[in-house]
């Protein structure tokens, strides 16, 4: 029964806005950026802050600071640019997460700017909210701006299956974007040094998304993974190197229609 309630937890974020999908609107949000990139961007579980910007609940209390930078060369061809700096850390026992990420070039850019924290609700259960501000600009317009609420959820249903979910932009303060809504659930099973994840996507109106991720780690020294989304048929693989207090990241996003894209990523653990 406990497992039934918890699953029922994590899906109940659904519930509330099932019935307010909006129309599909906004800025494109760029999904290769990031060591999640590897595997298939599935956000709604894993343990590294490029996973606890989309859902916050999957942070500890405990954690140790940790400053990640992240650079991607989207679609080689073009000149398009991508980064971000994350900062996870902890205020009086209850962890925080703040990133601020970029996408564009010289005619188009988006800046997104994420505060998030989380509550321990019972014993292996906990929910998050993020807070996002987000900026458009485009040559020879003006920039437009909006300020949005995102709510998550975490559950261990046992020491080797977990499940997560997100519902993005739940509430939209400002009109000069309209940010479609996003709806993700998502699970994972550990069998020794693999972790198998499985999540849905739903934005709006466009069809559900499948998202495949494989990871195969040796400790914590080095991890490998892939990943496939099926509804653009994207393909991912990189890998990642950790030491003690430092750890550099490698992915690949290849796209069936657009250039190939990669990245790095590094990472400050400070004790």
């Amino acid at each position: 029964m406990i497992h039934i309630k918890k699953t029922m937890c994590v899906c109940a974020v659904v519930i509330a806005v099932i019935s307010h999908i909006s129309p599909v609107f906004g800025a494109f949000e760029y999904v290769g950026l990031g060591w999640p990139a590897v595997t298939a961007n599935i956000r709604v579980l894993g343990q590294h802050p490029h996973h606890f910007v989309v859902n916050p609940a999957l942070m500890e209390r405990g954690l140790h600071p940790r400053i990640c930078l992240s650079y991607q060369k989207p679609f080689q061809s073009l000149d398009l640019q991508a980064g971000s700096v994350t900062i996870h850390h902890s205020i009086w026992q209850r962890p925080y997460i703040h990133s601020l990420e970029y996408f564009g070039d010289e005619q188009y850019s988006e800046l997104k700017f994420i505060n998030g924290t989380t509550w321990k609700l019972e014993k292996g259960f906990r929910v998050g909210m993020a807070l996002n501000y987000h900026r458009l600009s485009m040559s020879g317009f003006n920039s437009q701006q909006a300020l949005t609420l995102s709510l998550s959820s975490y559950a261990e249903l046992s020491d080797q299956i977990k499940v997560g979910s997100v519902v993005e932009h739940v509430i939209q303060w400002g009109q000069d974007i309209n940010l479609p809504q996003k709806f993700q659930m998502g699970g994972q099973y550990e069998i020794g040094p693999a972790t198998m994840a499985l999540a849905l996507e739903k934005e709006s109106a466009l069809p559900v998304e499948v998202c495949l991720g494989l990871l195969i780690s040796s400790g914590s020294f080095w991890q490998i993974g892939v990943g496939y989304r099926d509804l653009s048929g994207m393909m991912s693989a990189g890998w990642r190197i950790r030491t003690q207090r430092i750890a550099f990241h490698y992915t690949c996003v290849v796209h069936p229609y657009l250039p190939v894209s990669h990245g790095f990523g590094l990472e400050l653990l400070f004790p």
